[in-house]
């Protein structure tokens, strides 16, 4: 079986036909010799990666501006609502104030001399001062409150127009990145179909490969955990009933037209570990794992053998018609919709340890790679392993030491 190479080229995909020097001409396959054809199918492979690495940092560019943009446009929701109650509360002031003002008038006002001729005695005259203090002191009151809620009403409505201008930025960022996207998955697309048809039947013979794979060994897992719970049968890794896409998700298409490529630079022959298989690299796994963990672990499993994809995640019922990204696969196992998340934003949802020793199961675990920070996610299962979605051999179970530069990890649910 070919092995795709592992790749870690960081690409802009605004130079890609540059950078990889495509010629737009079909490659040639036809009366190869085995080796010639291992040759161009590892060539293919490489460069087909390459692309959709691109393609995939564009896409998790274009939900990172996206989330901002929902996230400036709840603050605008909020500081209106702010600047509402504050108009009122101010409003409310102004009418004490003009009550206080008139029934002062009323009274002929509360000087000296009206308090004397007023007053019976000392006494009263006492009385009537501290009563004519107290209405000095609200009024005092009244006049700071009402200034001090105007500078209020004025800041909130100096961060409104802020908000506006951050708005209208990140509306103009988003147009951007979603032609960059366009054009990553274009660029990739365009490549494939440049193949010869017997490289094509290549890749998706390893894909396919790599697929069931990956379904083998996640019915060999649930087979392994069945058995030490004393159940009589393998629990399903495929669809099942708690396996649907989440209410109102809206499906993705997957990239190119087998669905896979990548931006890991994976090996469709190598690419998913065993499960029971030793890592150099361990997590602790102690404890139970809370509800929720179990659950969107769960989720997960259940789309092991799905293929990948450079934009979110594709739910269509079976493995064989699915797609995910890396990303993609937490937003359906935390039951959200599709390009809901990059793994930039959720890395900021996660307190972060970079002790690996520290991780949990359930936890999520974040790499750099290429030119993002945060290139890469998958959601920690125990022993050093994690399961993921890389280009090749799409959702499977992987070490956590597979992709490299490891960032760190921690609890999302």
């Amino acid at each position: 079986m070919a092995h795709f190479k592992r790749s870690h080229i960081a690409i802009p995909s605004a130079t890609l036909a540059i950078v990889l020097g495509l010629s737009g001409a079909p490659l040639a396959a036809y009366g190869a010799t085995s080796t010639e054809l291992q040759q161009q199918l590892d060539s293919a492979s490489e460069k087909l990666n390459a692309l959709y690495m691109a393609a995939e940092h564009a896409n998790d560019d274009l939900v990172t501006v996206r989330n901002k943009l929902d996230q400036t446009k709840q603050d605008i929701a909020d500081t209106t609502a702010q600047i509402d109650v504050t108009k009122q509360k101010l409003a409310e002031l102004q009418d004490d104030l003009q009550t206080v003002v008139s029934d002062q008038y009323k009274g002929s006002g509360l000087n000296l001399l009206t308090l004397v001729l007023s007053s019976s005695d000392f006494n009263s005259f006492l009385s009537n001062m501290k009563s004519a203090t107290k209405v000095a002191e609200y009024q005092e009151g009244v006049i700071s409150e009402s200034k001090d809620l105007r500078a209020t009403l004025e800041q909130q409505q100096a961060s409104l127009k802020e908000d506006e201008q951050k708005q209208e930025a990140l509306v103009a960022d988003q147009q951007a990145k979603a032609n960059a996207a366009s054009a990553a998955a274009a660029e990739a697309q365009s490549y494939y179909d440049s193949l010869s048809d017997e490289l094509k039947q290549q890749i998706a013979a390893e894909q396919e490969a790599a697929r069931q794979k990956a379904i083998a060994e996640a019915e060999a897992q649930a087979a392994q955990a069945a058995a030490a719970q004393g159940a009589s049968a393998p629990a399903q890794t495929q669809a099942s009933s708690n396996a649907g896409a989440p209410a109102g998700a809206a499906p993705s298409a997957p990239a190119a037209s087998t669905g896979n490529g990548g931006s890991h630079g994976g090996a469709a022959s190598s690419s998913t570990s065993s499960s029971s298989g030793s890592s150099s690299t361990s997590g602790s796994s102690s404890g139970s794992p809370s509800s929720s963990a179990s659950s969107m672990v769960a989720r997960a499993q259940s789309i092991i053998g799905s293929g990948y994809s450079y934009s979110g995640y594709r739910w269509t019922g079976s493995t064989s018609s699915s797609y995910f990204t890396c990303s993609g696969v937490i937003d359906y196992a935390l039951g959200l919709r599709t390009n809901s998340n990059s793994p930039e934003s959720l890395y900021s949802k996660v307190n972060i340890t970079k002790d690996m020793s520290k991780l949990k199961y359930g936890d999520l675990v974040f790499f750099s790679y290429g030119p993002r920070a945060v290139g890469h996610v998958g959601i920690y299962i125990g022993n050093g392993m994690m399961i993921d979605s890389i280009p090749g051999a799409g959702v499977g179970y992987r070490s956590v030491s597979y992709i490299g530069n490891f960032m760190g990890g921690g609890s999302i649910v």
